[in-house]
């Protein structure tokens, strides 16, 4: 009886530090994320390069702009079709883990590969 008991308060304690937000901001690999973020850029990245590095195994990952950080997604397959897009999602957030679980996810807008400077006007 008591390893039950002394169960239940670790699965409870480890539940106590999660919390269900609403997220806004893009989804990415973690290579070109974490790369930008250490540069205190927290935007979107290339769609295209990002949608290729995790073809290649790289892990999708939550580019949370308004709190400067990247989240990890354990259910990673609840992303995979909105790599490179602005999103919104609903899900549980573990900040000490730096992970989301994701609930639910809007498109808010499809990523745009932006490689090169807009080519300014000729005089």
């Amino acid at each position: 009886m008591q390893r039950i008991i002394i169960f239940l308060v670790g699965v409870t304690l480890t539940q106590a530090g999660t919390e269900t937000r609403t997220l806004r901001g893009w989804l990415s690999d973690e290579g070109c994320a974490r790369g930008r973020a250490t540069a205190g850029v927290y935007t979107g990245t290339n769609p295209e390069c990002a949608k290729r590095c995790v073809a290649e195994g790289k892990k999708i990952v939550f580019i949370d702009p308004n709190a400067r950080r990247v989240l990890d997604i354990s259910n990673q397959d609840a992303a995979r079709d909105n790599i490179g897009d602005e999103v919104a999602i609903i899900g549980v957030v573990d900040p000490g883990k730096a992970v989301v679980d994701i609930n639910s996810l809007r498109l808010i807008s499809q990523g745009v590969a932006m490689c090169t400077r807009p080519k300014t006007p000729k005089k």
